[in-house]
């Protein structure tokens, strides 16, 4: 048995105990959790061997999106815009089929010195921004938006095509966005071609997608099997350059911990240059909700009730004093127990009393 394939064997594993835990049903209730968390596809393939498979519903939509990156990306390109792609999009075609992995978006990131070239050529392109920037979320002040097709070349809407534009990154220490995060010069340098289109290297990759499962709670299982994908086929003294970059990214940390799970529990390789395991309380607090059936199934259990990620909860401040490498503990205190006026607005729409507001997120946040 190949790594690889250990992998999805293992995978498969501990959904079927963790599907146990959680008393799902069906035919394979293995399989009705990968569902949950979009690689239902992936996981049947590969534990099957099965070629034969029927096109998932996933097919549509993957088609629809990756060539949708090819028509963005040639815009970006012949405009002298430095972009790349990262998740998802960039992996279809190499670990994935088009139709394995559920794809909500294109996540797209740009060089920030381009940003006024970017946003010219999406416009022109139809793109538009999602929302109204008059109105307050969560999100208002990350390095990034998200945008819809709001019109194509034959003139059609598409509601259905999204595109998530980064020219930085959000820092993990805190709840709500506040500092922006940009990548170097010298990964900037290091963008090469896959199937396409424009994407880092595996090592810069793989580190862009472990920020990604922070920011987002760890709930993006997507994201997890990403990780283990990027980091099984990395070279094993590609691990410097992946260190470096989470380390900007601020989640060296995170590095440390997932990077434990992937050692013990998904028998992947060591990487040279990637230091493994608790070094602090931190570590070990963090890594002992981290064993991947835990994990997995408290992923499960939550992936369900909301966008957490940009909710202000006890556990999600707790977590990211434990993976961020720089936690800012009075804004984690702060954003828990005294939240924007704004965010109470937005999480309690309808409430007009500030008092009520916030007695209403104090249950919610130490309920969660």
């Amino acid at each position: 048995m190949s790594p690889i394939a250990a992998v999805h064997e293992l995978l498969y594993r501990a959904f079927t105990d963790v599907a146990d835990r959680l008393k799902l049903k069906g035919a394979d209730p293995a399989l009705e959790l990968a569902g949950r968390f979009g690689v239902r596809r992936f996981v049947e393939r590969h534990v099957s061997n099965d070629d034969r498979l029927p096109p998932s519903p996933w097919l549509e939509q993957g088609a629809r999106l990756r060539k949708e990156a090819r028509v963005v990306s040639r815009a970006l390109s012949d405009a002298g815009v430095h972009h790349c792609f990262f998740k998802g999009i960039a992996l279809l075609g190499r670990f994935y089929r088009i139709d394995e992995r559920q794809l909500a978006d294109i996540d797209l990131i740009i060089d920030v010195a381009d940003y006024s070239k970017a946003f010219a050529v999406l416009h022109g392109e139809g793109y538009a921004e999602l929302g109204s920037r008059d109105r307050w979320v969560p999100a208002a002040r990350r390095p990034g938006v998200t945008m819809h097709r709001s019109f194509s070349s034959t003139g059609e809407n598409d509601p259905n095509l999204f595109l998530d534009l980064h020219w930085g990154l959000e820092s993990v220490g805190t709840l709500l966005p506040d500092e922006e995060i940009v990548l170097p010069p010298s990964v900037w340098a290091r963008v090469g071609t896959e199937n396409g289109l424009p994407v880092l290297p595996d090592e810069h990759h793989a580190a862009l997608v472990l920020h990604h499962l922070v920011r987002h709670d760890l709930l993006h299982v997507r994201g997890l099997l990403d990780f283990a994908l990027l980091w099984e086929a990395l070279p094993q003294n590609a691990g410097q350059d992946l260190t470096e970059l989470a380390r900007t990214l601020g989640v060296e940390r995170a590095l440390r911990v997932v990077g434990r799970v992937m050692v013990d529990e998904l028998h992947l390789y060591p990487l040279k240059g990637v230091k493994l395991g608790p070094r602090d309380w931190r570590d070990r607090l963090a890594l002992r909700h981290l064993r991947l059936k835990s994990w997995l199934a408290w992923a499960a259990r939550n992936a369900t009730k909301g966008p957490r990620h940009v909710t202000v909860t006890r556990s999600l401040a707790w977590r990211r004093l434990q993976l961020a490498d720089v936690p800012h503990p009075g804004r984690l205190f702060r954003d828990l127990m005294a939240p924007p006026r704004e965010y109470l607005h937005w999480r309690w729409p309808g409430i007009p009393s500030d008092g009520a507001a916030w007695r209403r997120h104090m249950v919610a946040a130490f309920r969660s």
